[in-house]
């Protein structure tokens, strides 16, 4: 009596979520992820684990593929502030095997440690534009919550920067420290080497 019930369910989860229904239609790969399980002795917060689960909603895999699953959950909780998370292999149960892709629910295991803020950002190497400059063009703000793709979007802005100034052969480097004392602070420091101007 209660199978009928818990189809219907598994079915309107499915109708319901428009990336699965994307996915069903373009995924040459044995796996589309449908459902995706959290630990239930997570610290993360309710709104971070509805950003991890929407990161891995529709994604296509193979059974080959659970560590591209792993870097994409790690990737996630990074840019969540988890720095230091461990993630473990998922594992898979299938959901709906009628359907091409299989309608896959993931149960995903991590510990994910602690959480980081950006304490300060620190620019070196600089000599052709200002500090003031290249911290305007930061998502990067101290008191934030460490996020590396803002790490990434800071060093795509910089080299648009430079390169708008006549400095195309510039090179950068991004780096993360913790702080001493502080277990959960940040330092984020970017060298630019700006090489030669071109005229």
């Amino acid at each position: 009596m209660r199978t009928p019930v818990l189809v219907s369910i598994a079915v309107l989860a499915l109708v319901a979520n428009p990336r699965f229904i994307a996915a069903q239609g373009s995924c040459d790969k044995q796996f589309v992820v449908s459902q995706v399980n959290l630990p239930t002795t997570t610290h993360v917060s309710p709104s971070d684990q509805a950003v991890t689960r929407a990161r891995l909603i529709g994604v296509c895999f193979d059974d080959q593929q659970f560590s591209e699953l792993v870097g994409r959950i790690r990737d996630t909780l990074r840019n969540l502030g988890y720095l230091r998370a461990t993630v473990s292999e998922p594992s898979i149960s299938i959901v709906d095997a009628s359907r091409h892709p299989h309608a896959a629910s993931l149960n995903v295991s991590f510990e994910e440690g602690a959480r980081y803020r950006v304490e300060a950002i620190e620019i070196r190497g600089n000599r052709a534009l200002s500090a003031d400059q290249i911290r305007g063009l930061s998502p990067i703000q101290p008191g934030e919550f460490f996020d590396n793709k803002k790490v990434e979007d800071t060093e795509r802005a910089l080299r648009k920067l430079y390169e708008a100034n006549g400095y195309s052969e510039m090179s950068l480097r991004s780096e993360i420290r913790e702080m001493k004392g502080r277990p959960d602070a940040l330092f984020v420091i970017f060298t630019v080497v700006e090489g030669v101007r071109s005229d």
